[in-house]
């Protein structure tokens, strides 16, 4: 769910395969190409050189990613990540780990998918084995109308743990997902044999104050329209940078200093006073390049 929203939250649709190296920018470039694309599956298997499975993942995660976005027509167009990323030239081919952040930040604020809201989002999952995943993921489908099978919420959260968890690449090997290359969650084995999985807080290589420069607006902005929030917040809350990002105290607090004197310079405060610590955006002086997804919604609305 996004924050402060109820949206219906998704377990499956990805046809349980991760979303694989080189998708997002073929996809990317094929809806330019042709916007209709996606509507037809041969023309979509021939064009992007995939089965007709991985052509309806592959369009799962380039939504769900923001890379593209659905039209009212049925089509396609760019989405806010994929502009960003393919069409202002950010990461062409998407091998810089900023833009991994900023569509591990878009997974996990704004597509609504179970594992992503449990453990990035809310937090809720720090260490944690298979079982206790799945049993988690089972708690949040009982608003569903239907109950899901057990093996529906099992493959949801092994394309989780597969999506960020390091693996063997050969150099022939497309079939792994680049979120891996964050280094988000780690494996070590139990005395009981078990596999544990954890997300501990740790120094995050390649998160720059660019990218935290745009989730923390983003945050801000809908969390609160005043663009204020107390720095607890951002370092606990819902779907907040902190949680996201896994940050310490001392990484969060880092980051804000460094983004106050770059990519927010003008546009962002620290309030300091014996009471309480809080962040302050004015809103009139955000450069409008970090105000990504607020200027999506306001064409969508127009």
């Amino acid at each position: 769910m996004t924050i402060g929203s109820e949206r219906f939250e998704r377990f499956s649709g990805h046809e349980s395969f991760v979303c694989r190296y080189g998708w997002l920018p073929k996809v990317f470039r094929a809806v330019l190409a042709d916007p209709r694309v996606l509507r037809n599956d041969e023309q979509a298997m021939v064009m992007l050189g995939i089965g007709r499975n991985m052509v309806k993942s592959l369009q799962f995660w380039a939504e769900a990613t923001g890379v593209i976005t659905q039209t009212e027509d049925g089509g396609h167009a760019p989405g806010p990540i994929g502009g960003r990323l393919f069409g202002d030239g950010w990461d062409p081919y998407l091998e810089s780990q900023e833009s991994l952040w900023l569509i591990h930040w878009q997974l996990s604020t704004r597509a609504s998918l179970a594992a992503w809201n449990e453990v990035f989002g809310e937090g809720r999952l720090i260490r944690f084995d298979r079982a206790r995943l799945v049993q988690a993921l089972a708690q949040r489908s009982t608003p569903l109308a239907r109950p899901l099978a057990p093996s529906t919420l099992e493959q949801h959260g092994s394309l989780f743990i597969q999506s960020y968890l390091p693996s063997e690449k050969n150099a022939d090997d497309t079939a792994w997902c680049p979120l891996q290359d964050l280094g988000l969650l780690k494996a070590t084995k139990t005395e009981d044999g078990r596999t544990l999985y954890s997300t501990d807080i740790h120094v995050q290589v390649g998160l720059t104050p660019r990218v935290f420069a745009l989730a923390l607006v983003d945050f801000l902005l809908r969390k609160n329209r005043s663009g204020t929030a107390d720095f607890n917040s951002l370092l606990k809350g819902d779907h907040s940078p902190g949680v996201v990002f896994r940050l310490s105290e001392h990484q969060l607090r880092g980051l804000i200093e460094r983004t106050m004197g770059e990519a927010l310079f003008g546009a962002l405060r620290f309030v300091d006073t014996a009471d309480t610590q809080s962040i302050v955006l004015t809103t009139t002086q955000i450069d409008p390049q970090f105000k990504l997804w607020q200027q999506e919604e306001a064409l969508e609305n127009a």
